[in-house]
């Protein structure tokens, strides 16, 4: 094979003006998908956060130790990392359109099984069942959004749908304390399945394959006008560079607080804090539509910064870097404050890291091969699968076995605070996507 890496066009070549864009482009389409992808998001997240908003009411009603609630709330996170890289790599082989129908399909129907039958056994294969389905979701909404936009505007549309997340936490926090007071925690579940059904039939009439895209194999060869077909990477170069090491390192770290936010932050503010449940819905919206600025206000900076000259090793790394060590030393603090001076931390502490999320799947789409990209991604994304498994099984130990329940939780924030640190660190350091790019360009030229 002649071509290489090196052979892709400067970002300039390929913008979406209507001179170049590649044949089947349509920005009012490219946003219409992107919008639709938003929406997927703001469901995955709304299933993913169900279970530590009604947490309060669902272990009263079932009578389960924090243990058992720890085990529940983990094993969302069994099969969300295998699935993560087996999703990964089908989608570089078959169209994300009917891989996207599948998963939220799936998301829907194990929702409603919790209105009828709720026990520690339903909840815990529930959650089983609904990570399995969940685990491609970030990597395979991506890889389809990143098939209507160039490497250069890919940016703003990566934040906006993993934004979303933040607005799946946004809407699900105060609709979901709204339906807990008036039908009762079980109705939530059922809630979010009917969501997961009317998703189905939106993306059926609208969702379609982008024209930046290599066609997988068995369909005709791509066009001049799509992106170009790179010579393949050995996976092992591209995991092992700093850039996609110490970013799926980041990821881990930032996605264990995350788990901690989404399965054990409502909890605390009810049980500790003895905030009521509204008011905990409402301060976890507030976290939330504060995270999705957070996340958008980055891909602005980054794709600013990119059309100004500015290395991506600052645009896409050294921005969300500074923002993740901002945030440990703000959870730190959270973590020994108490009063509304906590509530106040609680904001930076658990949004200015989420940066991170949209920046680093840019800048792994930015070093790895478009042919790649699925499971260049699936496999990242399973690193924070194994940090959502983690966290709140160590935080149910955590809680059970401190002489307080304050305590346990102070401990549990001190470790985050030090993950958080130490992500926001060697992200600083030691990611570099434009020198990385180049190492395994030469590597793919020998």
């Amino acid at each position: 094979m002649t071509s290489t890496i090196a052979s892709v066009p400067a970002p300039a070549s390929t913008g979406t003006d209507p001179d170049t864009a590649p044949a089947g482009y349509s920005s009012r389409r490219a946003w219409l998908i992107t919008g639709a992808l938003a929406l997927f998001m703001v469901i995955n997240w709304g299933d993913k956060s169900v279970l530590g908003l009604t947490s309060h009411a669902l272990m009263d009603d079932l009578g389960l130790t924090p243990s058992q609630y720890g085990l529940i709330a983990s094993a969302f996170f069994f099969l969300f990392g295998v699935s993560t890289v087996v999703g990964g790599m089908l989608v570089d082989r078959i169209q994300t359109r009917w891989m996207l129908i599948a998963m939220a399909l799936v998301w829907a129907v194990v929702q409603f099984p919790v209105m009828g039958a709720a026990s520690f056994s339903v909840l815990l294969i529930s959650r089983v069942v609904l990570g399995l389905a969940e685990g491609p979701a970030s990597p395979v909404s991506l890889h389809a959004v990143m098939k209507w936009f160039p490497d250069e505007k890919r940016d703003v549309p990566n934040a906006i749908v993993l934004g979303s997340s933040s607005l799946g936490v946004l809407i699900a926090a105060p609709a979901m304390a709204f339906v807990q007071v008036h039908w009762g925690w079980r109705w939530c579940f059922g809630v979010l399945g009917i969501a997961g059904l009317v998703w189905v039939a939106l993306w059926l009439m609208i969702g379609k394959e982008g024209p930046y895209d290599v066609k997988p194999a068995g369909t005709p060869a791509a066009t001049d006008d799509a992106e170009p077909d790179e010579s393949r990477v050995p996976y092992r170069n591209l995991f092992a560079s700093p850039t996609w090491a110490f970013l799926a390192f980041a990821g881990f770290a930032c996605y264990f607080v995350t788990a901690i936010l989404t399965t054990w932050l409502p909890t605390y503010l009810e049980s500790v804090r003895g905030i009521s449940t509204v008011s905990t819905g409402n301060l976890i919206a507030a976290v939330a539509a504060t995270g999705a600025v957070a996340m958008f206000g980055q891909g602005w900076v980054s794709r600013r910064l990119l059309a100004r000259g500015v290395s991506s090793r600052w645009s896409r790394s050294g921005v969300p870097a500074v923002a993740i060590v901002i945030a440990a030393v703000a959870m730190f603090a959270f973590a020994g404050t108490g009063g509304t001076v906590q509530l106040i931390l609680m904001l930076p502490a658990f949004i200015l890291y989420t940066t991170i999320f949209p920046a680093a799947t840019a800048a792994v789409a930015e070093i790895t091969p478009v042919a790649q990209r699925g499971t260049a991604l699936g496999v990242f994304f399973a690193f924070f699968g194994v940090a959502g498994m983690l966290a709140p099984a160590i935080a149910g130990r955590l809680i059970e076995n401190a002489s307080t329940e304050a305590g346990g939780y102070h401990v549990l924030f001190l470790i985050c605070g030090a993950l958080l640190l130490a992500a926001g660190v060697a992200v600083l350091l030691l990611v570099d996507p434009e020198r990385d790019r180049r190492r395994l360009q030469t590597k793919a030229a020998s």
